[in-house]
């Protein structure tokens, strides 16, 4: 996905938010405001939104010398998503599809995400996340998953976010049912509230799956970026599932086999997934576009 001109603003709100998880100081936001403008001067549309907006939060960490800004709210929100964990475990055994209902907890942990440029309360969310958890998804390729799933099969989960992450645990958990081999990937060290190897294992799942890292510290892949044992991961599944705007962003262009799960926030990502801000999204990549509004009609 490349990005646009609306993505720009986008940016500073990204800076602003981030910065003031960190400091008060007005002099210092400044400074980071002038970096900014400065990077966004030399950006290419070619990249996408994820690839661009990288720089943002490295500027943040370098005028403060705080490398990892979000510490805190990971904590918080990993926390807050084990509280939930009987609620969610109930929604599930009570459904009549306990695929599509993990599926559905996935996505809705999609709200936990700081990296788009609006502010974010985890205890404000809960009550929207609860609410998700039982809409109709905007577009739902769930029965060409279903129909690929069988024993041995390999699938490769990128994850996205900490505390998300603790909803991915109960797709994954439904998912190994079904017989697949399931490896999750994290990233390598801190970008915004990105889930590391440390919130797979706050998550449990690394006694569940093979946990692996991408390499890297990227917003969503950056395919320049990657460890081999990502790449050759990458090359050997059958599916790849990719949570989130990031992993949208810089997996929409790729010719391997990717759904994609999130809650659509932003117009660009709107028109680019064929949705609506706001939708849930469960998008096989291998669909084609006049193949997904049927289906978003039935």
């Amino acid at each position: 996905m490349k990005s646009k001109v609306d993505c720009i603003p986008c940016m500073f709100r990204q800076a602003l938010n981030t910065s003031r998880l960190v400091t008060k100081d007005q002099s210092v936001i400044r400074r980071i405001f002038a970096q900014v403008a400065d990077w966004t001067k030399r950006i290419s549309l070619d990249n996408s939104p994820a690839t661009n907006s990288k720089p943002i939060y490295l500027i943040v960490s370098e005028v403060t010398g705080v490398s990892d800004p979000y510490a805190v709210q990971k904590k918080q929100t990993n926390q807050g998503a084990l509280a939930l964990l009987p609620e969610l475990r109930k929604f599930i055994r009570k459904s009549p599809d306990p695929l599509d209902a993990a599926l559905h907890i996935a996505i809705a942990g999609n709200v936990i995400d700081m990296g788009i440029g609006h502010s974010f309360d985890f205890n404000r969310e809960v009550e929207e996340i609860l609410e998700i958890m039982n809409r109709k998804l905007g577009i739902s390729d769930l029965p060409d998953l279903k129909a690929e799933l069988h024993p041995g099969i390999k699938l490769l989960y990128l994850a996205d976010n900490a505390g998300e992450i603790v909803f991915d645990r109960l797709l994954v958990e439904q998912l190994l049912k079904t017989g697949a081999k399931i490896t999750l990937a994290v990233k390598s060290g801190p970008i915004i509230n990105d889930a590391t190897m440390e919130d797979a294992k706050i998550a449990g799942l690394t006694r569940l799956v093979k946990v692996i890292t991408t390499g890297g510290n990227d917003v969503g892949v950056n395919w320049n970026n990657i460890s081999r044992e990502f790449m050759n991961t990458v090359k050997n599944a059958d599916i790849i599932l990719a949570k989130g705007h990031g992993n949208f962003e810089t997996c929409d262009d790729r010719r391997e086999n990717f759904y994609f799960l999130l809650k659509i926030k932003c117009e660009m990502v709107a028109r680019q997934i064929g949705g609506n801000l706001g939708d849930l999204v469960f998008k096989h990549s291998h669909k084609k576009k006049k193949q997904v509004r049927h289906a978003r009609h039935q």
